[in-house]
């Protein structure tokens, strides 16, 4: 009897011991591995709120489709207000070489987003080009791997840095949800000063929409200006037939 205790005892340690045994940088590649549809189609709001609280509302549609982790299209249309409508942004993605444009409808010129750009304000707001991105767990080598509470929300906290230092942040802390694996906060830290959090990204209102857990508002905090963008989505919808007209440079200036 004391034997099987013991081996019942060695069992449970054994399992206890494998579910404590996932790396950060397996953390942070099934955040990006989560599955969230092969298309989607959004409509949001942006609301760009400076220091003194005055909110500057913008409307857009989201579209987005993923053929695989290497090969992927984004494209952000401006409905509204008058002053950005038909402001469009595309981002192909082919055998993991990406492509951005931006055409900006006040100029009706298209413009290529170059690495160069990556730092720069999009659209005015607290997001940039590279907070616009997808996390590629490739490009960066994860550490630090803590398991935290976040408010109720059991989550991993995990470090992360980019591998060719084509960034503003010398490194990110994410909070990413224990169940849903979705990144619920963000922590972005000065290139120049390692120790100074200049930036942090919130992912909230999670709803589970088709069987996607999704994040219905997603906040970025500029804590050096005092300002922040909130992005509301009011409607969305998975696996829709998106076809590659939706994503083409054709399409930017229509």
């Amino acid at each position: 009897m004391r034997k099987i205790i013991m081996c019942v005892l060695v069992m449970l340690l054994a399992g206890t011991v494998g579910a404590m045994a996932m790396t950060a940088q397996e953390v942070l590649q099934k955040a990006e591995d989560r599955y969230i549809g092969n298309t989607s189609k959004a409509q949001v709001q942006m609301d760009i709120v400076d220091k003194g609280g005055n909110v500057r509302e913008r409307k857009m549609t989201i579209s987005r489709r993923k053929a695989d982790s290497s090969n992927k299209d984004n494209f952000i249309h401006f409905v509204a207000p008058p002053d950005i409508r038909n402001t469009t942004y595309l981002v192909n993605e082919k055998n993991r070489e990406k492509q951005k444009w931006i055409y900006l409808s006040a100029f009706k010129k298209v413009r290529k987003i170059v690495a160069e750009d990556y730092g720069l304000a999009f659209v005015s707001s607290d997001f940039t080009y590279e907070d616009m991105d997808d996390v590629r767990a490739d490009d960066y080598v994860a550490s630090d791997l803590r398991e935290e509470k976040l408010g109720d929300t059991d989550v991993y906290s995990i470090v992360v840095t980019k591998k060719d230092g084509n960034t503003s942040y010398s490194r990110v802390i994410m909070k990413v949800c224990k169940k849903t694996f979705v990144v619920l906060r963000a922590e972005m830290y000065d290139k120049k000063a390692s120790d100074k959090l200049v930036k942090e990204m919130t992912a909230a209102k999670l709803e589970l929409v088709q069987e996607i857990w999704t994040p219905m508002e997603v906040t970025m905090k500029d804590l050096i200006k005092g300002t922040h963008t909130r992005l509301q989505t009011a409607k969305i919808a998975y696996d829709l037939p998106l076809g590659d007209e939706e994503f083409s440079r054709r399409n930017m200036e229509k």
